[in-house]
């Protein structure tokens, strides 16, 4: 995934944190009202079967979580409260199950491996032989200033498709090494879609508001595809996108994430260390000082919110979403020259260095990806 690039906005980040308090207190009164009615799921998403069954704390599935006289909501099944009344299973309970059918860290290192030698070596031999084959969809290139990746439309589409390559090696590991399939990872099929769309559709909105700020950056940026070309490109662009964010998602919060907190009996291990490695992938060989570390500190915060979003709703939906809206932003709109700029509109032609040396635009940039995963909360009254 790509980050937005930082630029000064014309407000304060005390407004976003404002922003941030004004709908945490929206999503609490949202849950507040749906205990009182005895409804734990929106009405939006009542396709969630409900079970309902009586068991004790001690036979949980994490027994190192306390209990307190209350039901394990992790747990695949459902234990009863001190006053013995059920209580529904929660949405990610059957993931977390189906985690637990083969749960040996040893089959985790060796997907983990795996997936390394896909994205080391399967997929650049992939971008190599069909760069040879279509020299137009070549996504390197050698500049003035060094390397330049997926600098045209051809090329970035090449970038993300390969993406496919992961997406089918995490289905095919998690199916043979631990008879987990597509919709142990995902969540149901007609849940995920339901969930993914309304938190686009308020997610969307959101960045619609925050593309209306004033750009305050160090410079402007500089007009890149036409705008018809651009158009032309529109589709290809969200293709490619939803490839590369599903195949992501699919791997580090469907599976890494709910198989490290299987066998670990620990879903804060699993979702911590789900996101360090994800954020790990955004280590850039490059860039230097907050440059090279800012990225992959946002991104472990990324991977953190998503996670969270992935737990409360039981599916990959809102977590997509947010994937694919912020990094639909980032590449369409004013992405880094000679880096993932084949498809947008403008470019910024400031060194990242340049970029992320105002601390006010870094905290406007935690605040506004903080603010964005309130928003995905709201959406799906989680």
């Amino acid at each position: 995934m790509s980050i937005s690039q930082p630029a000064r906005p014309s407000i304060t980040p005390a407004a976003i944190a404002t922003f941030a308090t004004v709908l945490a207190g929206r999503i609490t009164d949202t849950m507040s009202l749906s205990s009182q009615s005895g409804v734990a799921y929106s009405a939006r998403f009542r396709r969630f079967q409900v079970r309902r069954v009586h068991g004790s704390a001690s036979s949980c599935a994490f027994p190192s979580l306390s209990h307190r006289g209350r039901a394990c909501y992790l747990c695949p099944d459902m234990t009863a409260t001190r006053d013995s009344m059920p209580q529904p299973t929660h949405p990610y309970a059957p993931i977390i199950a189906s985690a637990m059918r083969r749960p040996e860290l040893w089959r985790v290192g060796i997907t983990l491996l795996a997936g390394l030698v896909i994205s080391v070596v399967v997929t650049p031999l992939f971008y190599l032989v069909v760069g040879r084959l279509a020299p137009s969809l070549m996504p390197f290139q050698f500049g003035a200033n060094g390397p330049m990746v997926g600098t045209t439309p051809g090329g970035l589409f090449t970038i993300l498709a390969g993406f496919a390559l992961l997406l089918v090696g995490a289905i095919k590991l998690a199916e043979r090494l631990h008879s987990r399939h597509l919709r142990d990872l995902t969540g149901p099929a007609p849940v995920l879609r339901a969930q993914f769309f309304v938190t686009l559709k308020w997610i969307a909105g959101f960045t619609f508001l925050t593309l209306l700020l004033p750009w305050d950056g160090p410079t402007e940026p500089v007009a890149n595809l036409p705008g018809g070309m651009w158009l032309f490109w529109m589709p290809f662009a969200v293709l490619g996108l939803m490839v590369q964010v599903t195949a992501e998602e699919v791997f580090f919060r469907g599976y890494l994430q709910s198989q490290i907190a299987g066998a670990t009996n620990s879903y804060a291990l699993g979702l911590t260390a789900s996101a360090v490695l994800f954020g790990l992938l955004h280590l850039s060989g490059t860039n230097e000082g907050i440059a090279a570390l800012f990225p992959v500190l946002w991104a472990i915060g990324f991977g953190v919110l998503a996670g969270d979003l992935t737990m409360r709703s039981g599916t990959l939906g809102p977590a997509i979403a947010l994937h694919f809206m912020n990094n639909f932003t980032a590449m369409l709109f004013a992405p880094q020259q000679d880096m993932m700029s084949g498809f947008g509109l403008f470019m910024q032609t400031d060194s990242p260095e340049v970029l992320y040396s105002d601390p006010k635009a870094l905290v406007f940039q935690s605040l506004l990806l903080v603010v964005t995963w309130l928003v995905a909360r709201l959406a799906i009254r989680r």
